[in-house]
């Protein structure tokens, strides 16, 4: 546990600049342009290169030094930023949207590359609490990077901003230096990368058990980002608010994932095997507080509700599925999980966005208590319980 403070402090420092730095461009972006399309361009395209390599990301991370690719991966990152920021005044609004994609590339790298790594460095028991704690600071990281690049942008302190932004980078990338390198030897075969990729899926699938987590991590990626994205028209068409109720119910999802993070452990502690049970029937609840209506005061204990649990499913269940795989398959089993994450967001937000603009947001809530209920099935099973 010795490297745990440089890998929470990797974490939230990456996540604050990342955010601050999209903040700014966004903002940027929609004030030289006027075009909202190319807001949706940016966002929407940015996804693409990730969703088509994560796949084969995988494969490298399982054939190459992790700590490498971390390095490769955050220096690129760097190198990009402190591009764009340098040519901001000149650059177009297509080049902008190129570099979100290769920054989104990136970041796709990282995430498997980052669990496979810790799953090397650390003991197998300590997972779920490293885990859950980095998952905190990275929460916070994109927090405290949103509120000060906001203000930095309302004040015109741009390049105060661009000098903070590309510092976090410079000692995210120093922290990540410090770390050690994996002990365990790294996965050298002669098959081809799709052999290899194919051969993650296999193995991921086979399965029943990781099956089984995949559904789950998935139910909890799904509900998280569908809240979400949701909540600024929920909070407009249903409870004919303010802007300022919206901003509340925002940071109370991203506060109470803060506390999934740094009280994961003890909940686990607690309930021990009926863990997952209890975090499931909450999250039924939580949603069902929006789903039918009640008084703002519920809305937001429903809104802490989802982003406790939610990111309590994600993170307890990805250190779950890192213990239970097999050294040489971390990344792959990584980028399968961010495979499946993300593929189930891409097919069944547009879905959720058709239901709300015909019937109404009640009807996408509803719905997702009945994917939680699922949920907790799964959950229900003896190789789940035996985990905590």
């Amino acid at each position: 546990m010795v490297h745990l403070v440089k890998v929470i402090w990797l974490q939230g420092l990456l996540d604050f600049a990342l955010s601050a730095y999209f903040i700014f461009i966004t903002w940027s972006l929609y004030e030289q342009t006027e075009n909202v399309m190319y807001t949706g361009l940016f966002v929407g395209l940015g996804f693409l290169p990730s969703l088509l390599c994560i796949p084969f990301i995988g494969v490298f991370v399982d054939r190459y030094n992790k700590k490498y690719l971390l390095l490769l991966a955050l220096i690129l990152m760097l190198m990009t930023i402190c591009i764009v920021l340098i040519y901001f005044e000149n650059i177009s609004p297509t080049l902008l949207i190129i570099s979100n994609m290769v920054l989104q590339l990136c970041g796709s790298i990282v995430r498997p590359t980052m669990q496979a790594y810790l799953a090397a460095i650390f003991n197998k028991e300590h997972l779920i609490v490293i885990f859950q704690k980095s998952a905190s600071f990275t929460i916070i990281g994109g927090i405290l990077g949103t509120a000060i690049s906001s203000f930095f942008i309302a004040q015109t302190l741009i390049s105060t901003l661009s000098f903070v932004i590309v510092l976090a980078l410079i000692i995210a990338l120093y922290l990540l230096w410090q770390l050690p390198t994996e002990q365990t030897s790294t996965a050298r075969t002669h098959q081809s990368i799709f052999k290899e990729m194919m051969a993650g899926f296999i193995y991921s699938l086979s399965s029943r058990f990781f099956l089984q987590l995949l559904a789950i991590m998935a139910i909890g990626q799904l509900i998280y980002h569908t809240t979400i994205g949701f909540l600024a028209a929920y909070t407009y068409d249903v409870l004919k608010s303010t802007s300022t109720i919206y901003g509340i119910l925002e940071i109370t999802v991203s506060i109470s994932g803060v506390l999934a993070g740094l009280l994961g452990a003890k909940f686990i502690k607690k309930f021990q095997r009926f863990s997952p049970l209890v975090i499931m029937t909450i999250l039924i609840a939580s949603l069902l507080l929006l789903a039918f209506d009640t008084s703002i005061a519920l809305i937001i204990v429903g809104c802490a509700g989802i982003g406790y649990c939610t990111t309590w499913i994600r993170t307890t269940f990805q250190a779950i599925q890192q213990i239970s795989t097999e050294t040489q398959y971390h990344g792959r089993a990584a980028s399968i999980r961010m495979f499946f994450n993300q593929g189930t967001v891409v097919c069944l937000t547009p879905v959720f966005g058709i239901l709300a603009k015909n019937f109404s947001i009640h009807y996408v809530f509803f719905i997702l208590a009945g994917i939680s209920f699922i949920g907790m099935l799964l959950c229900s099973t003896s190789q789940v319980h035996k985990q905590f």
